[in-house]
């Protein structure tokens, strides 16, 4: 594009700061505008702890900023249910920018939330933008890189994959999401409120099943907690022997009778051997194994803002990975 993208930041969490900062170092890019209630009336540069001020004030409403900031596109970092944000998307579209989220839910929203999905689609047709929710998890690795994967196979059987992360080394709202530091009695009676739990791993089974046209007949979703063997501490918290150091979820689906797809995400402090491994049984057998495993805090801004110029280039619409362009990043 021969014009730089203008850029609100809406939300600045660890991955909205994250992702602002990245803005800054992006020729293709500019940083117009801010929200966060949190940091309402501060100069962002202060937020983002850069050595000089940006001259842009951190807003607490989003309307506010959208009516006053001459902007191209929203990036939304603010919440993990579509439901809880989907009235953020409505504004944003309505004002006429195109919007990528780290909403994980929003990575494939007509699986929980079709009839809302729906609306914010013929939105976006209305207003000629287009939104797509995105990340690492889901996003990438569990979903899209498994479905990349199986471009060279003839015939595809079945897909599993793995992630194992050690939540010890990531941001402390990550820890706590996954139950770190929770008696097991705990962990169980707040997994069962879907108040504990990786958001977003059902989402990225069923992207993989359309992508591959495949109709499921069944979806299992299980939870249970990893209890630590040893007490461990992190930056943000510690976990005592026999407390839950996080989370082993899976996700299963099938068709006629057989298991074709298991996501098994294993996220929790202490985690050995982190990794991610696409395992695809077809004709010819695929695996891809990325050692170590991505980095989620330092990847996760960046697939949001690699996104930004696909988004815009895409019919308007609510799109998911499978429906805008090939992602990579930009200068």
């Amino acid at each position: 594009m021969s014009k730089p993208i203008r850029v609100i930041q809406c939300g600045l969490g660890d991955i909205g700061r994250r992702a602002a900062r990245l803005v800054l170092e992006k020729s293709s890019l500019r940083l117009a505008g801010a929200v966060d209630p949190r940091f309402d009336g501060r100069d962002l540069g202060r937020v983002l702890e850069l050595d000089r001020a940006l001259g842009i004030r951190v807003s607490d409403k989003l309307s506010a900023v959208l009516a006053t900031t001459k902007a191209d596109a929203v990036l939304h970092c603010t919440g993990s249910t579509f439901a809880g944000v989907h009235g953020q998307f409505a504004e944003i579209i309505r004002a006429g920018l195109h919007c990528v989220s780290s909403c994980e839910e929003a990575m494939f929203p007509f699986y929980r939330e079709p009839k809302r999905a729906a609306q914010l689609n013929r939105l976006c047709a209305r207003h000629g933008v287009s939104v797509l929710g995105t990340g690492v998890n889901p996003g990438f690795v569990m979903d899209t890189l498994a479905t990349i994967a199986t471009a060279v196979c003839r015939r595809v059987d079945a897909v599993r994959v793995l992630r194992v992360v050690d939540a010890g080394t990531r941001r402390e709202a990550l820890q706590r999401k996954v139950g770190a530091g929770l008696s097991e009695k705990e962990f169980r009676k707040r997994a069962k409120t879907r108040q504990i739990r990786h958001v977003g791993l059902g989402e990225s089974l069923v992207f993989i099943a359309e992508a591959l046209d495949w109709d499921l007949t069944k979806v299992d979703e299980t939870i249970a907690p990893v209890l630590s063997e040893k007490t461990i501490r992190t930056k943000h918290l510690t976990v005592t022997k026999g407390q839950a150091a996080g989370v082993r979820q899976v996700a299963t689906g099938w068709r006629d009778g057989r298991k074709v797809l298991e996501l098994e995400l294993h996220m929790y402090v202490g985690a050995t051997k982190p990794r991610d491994e696409v395992t695809v049984n077809g004709i010819p057998p695929m695996r891809v194994v990325v050692e170590g495993g991505t980095p989620g805090d330092e990847a996760t801004p960046a697939i949001l803002v690699n996104c930004l110029p696909r988004v815009m280039e895409a019919k308007p619409g609510l799109h998911t990975m499978l429906t805008i362009g090939l992602p990579r990043a930009i200068l």
